[in-house]
């Protein structure tokens, strides 16, 4: 229909639905870095226990079976050898008898890390630099078609307080030995001004309910101290 002008409906209506449009289009730009802040600053307040200081590493290509020729250090009781000293566990996580079979912390290592459905653990925070930015572990797949095994890491500058985030998913659908290496997670790089960042890792289940177990936690150290 014309207005006695001649200028349809709807051209006269255009310039508004762009103006609508446009606000949606803010309002939804704002509501995702909502989400992104909230995500972030959820993982960061679940950092467990007052940083590990960065010290001396006892390095090793643990890893070179595999085809991986970089020295690692494992973190504060990464082999789960000392029970659950160094991790928070909820959920039901628990230190059990039974370790990866290729035993590259050592022939007499004889515990992992179990996590049941529901079940979560955390790493005590701890000191990282600049170049010791991967992450390593061993993981037992239950081969559950829809299971996932949640890897992420969190790190803070210590100066500024910032958090940066990376994860990811080991699937159950995929075919692997029993235990397995995972790929590697590479860390975020916030460092302050000594060269250093605070280091957290997590494990979490998501989808189809299953049993995963974890072993011999590394880090890349890249440099020496």
């Amino acid at each position: 229909m014309n207005s006695p002008s001649g200028i349809s409906q709807v051209e006269i209506d255009e310039p508004r639905r762009r103006r609508k449009l446009a606000h949606l289009l803010r309002v939804l730009a704002a509501a995702a870095l909502a989400v992104t802040a909230i995500g972030v600053g959820a993982s960061a307040a679940m950092a467990y226990g007052t940083p590990l200081a960065c010290a001396s590493r006892s390095e090793a290509p643990v890893f070179s079976p595999w085809g991986d020729m970089a020295t690692y250090f494992l973190i504060s009781n990464g082999n789960f050898e000392s029970g659950s000293a160094n991790w928070a566990l909820s959920g039901g996580a628990a230190v059990v008898t039974g370790n990866e079979p290729y035993r590259v912390g050592g022939a007499s290592d004889s515990h992992s890390l179990r996590l049941p459905p529901g079940a979560s653990a955390e790493s005590r925070t701890l000191c990282v630099s600049v170049g010791e930015d991967g992450i390593r572990l061993f993981v037992k797949n239950p081969h559950v078609s829809g299971a996932i095994l949640h890897v992420d890491a969190t790190v803070q500058n210590p100066v500024t307080g910032a958090y940066g985030y990376s994860a990811f998913d080991v699937n159950g659908d995929v075919p692997s030995a029993p235990w397995a290496p995972t790929m590697r997670l590479n860390v975020p790089k916030l460092f302050g001004g000594n060269g250093t960042e605070n280091l957290t890792i997590r494990f979490t289940l998501r989808g189809t309910p299953a049993t995963w177990a974890v072993d011999d936690v590394y880090v890349d150290p890249f440099k020496s101290w």
